[in-house]
């Protein structure tokens, strides 16, 4: 072998180990990363920050309303292909076309209020009331599910490397392999209706009822543990510096370091189980069951209040232009001016607790305890059942004017 071979062999030896490296790796886990769509998961990224790279309609027209058997709590995910995914309490995950036709069902045996979170791969996770969590496939049959002991109202998130994070009521906060076996699962002393967010580092941070904001490193310890003044229910959003943002049932949000130290906190004039969004200022919006809205600005100063007719649960979607979507108990959808005024409203049938999500072509979802999910959009949807109506009265005026005239005009020449 000359020079020349042995140096060609050199450079071909790396490039067949790292083949064979790569063949080695599973292919669920390459394929089971977050789902690049318009709105992959509850409160859009692992961040949690509720914004959108999409706009929402300037005015609001009724696109569709699908009914389920029960009322809906859980927030819709939009998949790459526009199919909308929404849990009910009638104990089913619905898939449902962009059209507003189902696509399928898949039952479970309990209440559906955890909001579903794509993978790459197409597989739909999500939790239930059964105590259990399901990897769904994109045909609606189940792929695998994962039994805790006590019910999963939690929000299940994918992890860069294609491990799913669930709290369960059971007090355990679980990470799952992508072929549905437990990696880890710790313990933060009460129940975690919370959703996990993910930290750029790979941090998971998680609310507790033991009145808390724990910070979980990837292996499964407790990396820090926050105390707030009573249970944590609300979901965290983190900044693009690290700072945690939570609400709390004392009726604060909380801003903590990444170090686990409070940096602030602002009070509201009763509970917060709403999660919080940030806007691209940095601005942080959140509900209050105090029925208002809160823009709070980065230093924790108030910016702004805008008041519902009802308590606020829903979560606040942020779309590309700065405008605020919400939800309130009143059974109304606001769309809310980067100002704080109105911008419109939409009135659904009962109160709104489910948080928006907003489709690529600006179409905002939402659910309602009337049990319907709602597509809002920008352009009145042409109602052909009422221009056929229209046009056959047309036609019916018409005729009877004609034949009344002729009527007349033989009477007219009989004479």
């Amino acid at each position: 072998m000359n020079r020349s071979e042995f140096l060609i062999t050199l450079g071909i030896i790396p490039c067949l180990v790292l083949l064979s490296l790569a063949a080695l790796i599973p292919p669920s886990v390459a394929q089971a990363q977050l789902a690049d769509s318009p709105w992959p998961m509850f409160r859009q990224n692992l961040q949690h920050t509720g914004a959108s790279p999409y706009s929402g309609p300037d005015a609001a027209y009724l696109k569709w309303r699908f009914a389920t058997g029960s009322y809906i709590s859980s927030s819709p995910a939009i998949g790459p292909d526009g199919t909308i995914y929404v849990g009910s309490h009638d104990n089913k995950l619905y898939a449902i076309n962009p059209n507003g036709h189902k696509k399928w069902s898949f039952t479970t045996a309990g209440f559906v209020i955890s909001s579903p979170v794509i993978a790459t791969d197409g597989t739909i996770y999500v939790g239930s009331a059964d105590n259990s969590t399901y990897a769904i496939n994109l045909d609606g049959t189940m792929k695998w599910s994962f039994t805790t002991e006590d019910a999963v109202t939690s929000s299940p998130a994918v992890g860069t490397d294609g491990t799913i994070y669930v709290g369960s009521n059971d007090k355990n906060l679980y990470a799952l392999n992508p072929n549905g076996t437990m990696k880890w699962r710790v313990t933060t002393g009460d129940a975690l209706p919370s959703s996990p967010a993910i930290g750029a580092d790979g941090t998971i941070y998680v609310g507790s009822y033991n009145n808390s904001l724990c910070a979980v490193n990837p292996d499964g310890t407790i990396e820090w543990s926050f105390a707030t003044g009573r249970a944590v229910t609300s979901s965290p959003a983190i900044d693009a510096d690290g700072t945690i943002y939570v609400g709390c049932f004392d009726g604060s949000l909380y801003a903590v370091n990444p170090d686990g130290t409070q940096k602030w906190s602002f009070s509201t004039s009763d509970r917060i189980s709403s999660s919080p969004a940030i806007g691209a200022d940095g601005t942080i919006y959140i509900g209050s069951f105090d029925d208002n809205l809160y823009a709070i600005n980065p230093d924790g100063s108030q910016k702004w209040s805008f008041a519902t007719g009802n308590l606020v649960i829903s979560s606040p979607a942020v779309g590309a232009d700065g405008i605020i979507y919400l939800g309130s108990v009143d059974g109304k959808l606001y769309a809310i001016n980067p100002d704080g005024t109105q911008k419109w409203s939409f009135t659904t049938g009962d109160a709104i607790d489910s948080s928006p999500a907003i489709g690529a072509d600006g179409t905002i979802y939402v659910g309602s305890h009337d049990d319907r999910l709602y597509a809002i959009s920008q352009e009145m949807p042409i109602n052909w059942l009422l221009i056929g109506g229209v046009i056959g009265a047309a036609v019916a005026a018409g005729l009877a004017i004609f034949f009344l005239r002729r009527s007349r005009t033989v009477r007219t020449k009989r004479r």
